[in-house]
Parts: structure tokens; C-alpha cells; sequence
């Protein structure tokens, strides 16, 4: 996991890889693969796959409202 040299760098590193965590955690609860997350959200699994690993570094709102809908959580279970 790389982290920025900007004030704060660290921690949004780290809050991405928490949602991308959040993610991965809920689908495996759920029976599900990233793949399945992905088709139902209507984004592709390589998308859902960079939003996991923090190489997206700021999915869009719709794209992670999307996932939680497919997960059955409300989209502040992922964010915070």
C-alpha cells in the first residue's frame, strides 16, 4: 500500500483500503464473489477489484451506492 507525501496521505490510504476491506468482508458474508458484486452494481469486476486494492482513489458516490445496495447495506457501512 503506497501512501502520499501530503498532509493526511496516510490516513485516506488507509480509509481506502478499509472500504475496499468493508467490501471484500461483506461479500464473503454474503456468499458472494466480487465478480457477482460487480455485474449486479453494474460496474465491471476490474472497477470493483481497484476500489478493493485503493487504486481507485475516489470511487464515485453512484458506483459505491451501487455496491452497498447489491450488499444490502446502507452506504455509511462502507464509508465510515
Amino acid at each position: 500500500m503506497a501512501t502520499t507525501r501530503h498532509p493526511g496521505g496516510a490516513r485516506r490510504t488507509l480509509e481506502r483500503c478499509l472500504l475496499g476491506q468493508r467490501i471484500e468482508q461483506l461479500t464473503d458474508a454474503r456468499g458472494f464473489h466480487l465478480d457477482e458484486v460487480a455485474a449486479a452494481a453494474g460496474i465491471t469486476y476490474p472497477t470493483l477489484h481497484r476500489i478493493c486494492t485503493g487504486r481507485i482513489k475516489s470511487p464515485k458516490l453512484e458506483t459505491i451506492k451501487a455496491v452497498a445496495e447489491v450488499l444490502g447495506v446502507k452506504i455509511d457501512r462502507l464509508t465510515k
